[in-house]
């Protein structure tokens, strides 16, 4: 989780998120609807931070000015259109018990206790959806990740959660971590993020050796995450 913050500058007193992760470097991101996000090491005064972002202010407006809009939720309805696997579905609530959604065409049929209450069509969706997810994660990580050398060639373990920020992070303790949402993204996309979060397990920064893994192991994997952002700023990270 995030902390929040403001930070005064001259062109305007700015809301943004600092969020600590295990990155050697300070960051900062504006997303679609113009959130703002500092990425810090663990440990990084936060007065750092806002030194960092005023130093940064011009580059900042500019990112303000022309991000896109937040994309708008498409809710959980009968017909609310949803990107799966890179392609869009629609939602077809029917009564019926949770665990028997299953996709026809371009339809999701939803089984739900209430199908005319949007709250417990989101609770049926997400959790067809973590299912979905945990599927199509293990076995992309069985596909990839013989490829990289990892320390006795352990197989990395899975966790799925439902992250707001970022699409996939690792552990020291050799687990990698995916978005749950990552599932709405295209498989080459899902496949991108899949290897970044395996090749850090090896190099466990941004420098050139972690670079020359990924370009080893995924050669276009510079395309995969520009479609991966074309992805974001259409749908957003969570809907």
């Amino acid at each position: 989780m995030g902390h929040q913050y403001h930070v005064r500058t001259v062109h305007g007193v700015y809301p943004y998120t600092l969020r600590y992760t295990r990155r050697r470097t300070l960051a900062l991101y504006v997303f679609p609807g113009g959130r703002i996000e500092a990425r810090a090491p663990h440990g990084t005064p936060p007065a750092t931070v806002e030194g960092f972002i005023r130093e940064r202010q011009g580059w900042l407006r500019q990112a303000l000015a022309t991000a896109p809009p937040a994309p708008e939720r498409a809710g959980f309805h009968a017909g609310a259109v949803h990107p799966h696997l890179g392609r869009e579905i629609r939602l077809e609530p029917s009564l019926g018990v949770p665990g028997g959604s299953r996709i026809h065409g371009d339809k999701l049929r939803l089984q739900v206790r209430a199908p005319g209450n949007p709250e417990a069509v989101e609770r049926a969706y997400r959790g067809w959806l973590r299912r979905e997810a945990g599927a199509v994660f293990e076995d992309r990580i069985d596909r990839w990740f013989p490829a990289i050398p990892l320390a006795e060639g352990r197989r990395p373990a899975l966790k799925v959660r439902a992250m707001r920020s970022r699409w996939g992070s690792c552990s020291s303790r050799g687990g990698v971590n995916l978005n749950l949402w990552l599932i709405r993204a295209p498989l080459e996309c899902i496949d991108f993020v899949v290897v970044h979060e395996l090749c850090h397990l090896r190099e466990f920064h941004h420098g050139p050796s972690f670079h020359a893994l990924m370009d080893r192991v995924q050669p276009d994997w510079r395309r995969r995450e520009q479609a991966l952002e074309a992805h974001q700023r259409r749908w957003g990270i969570e809907p």
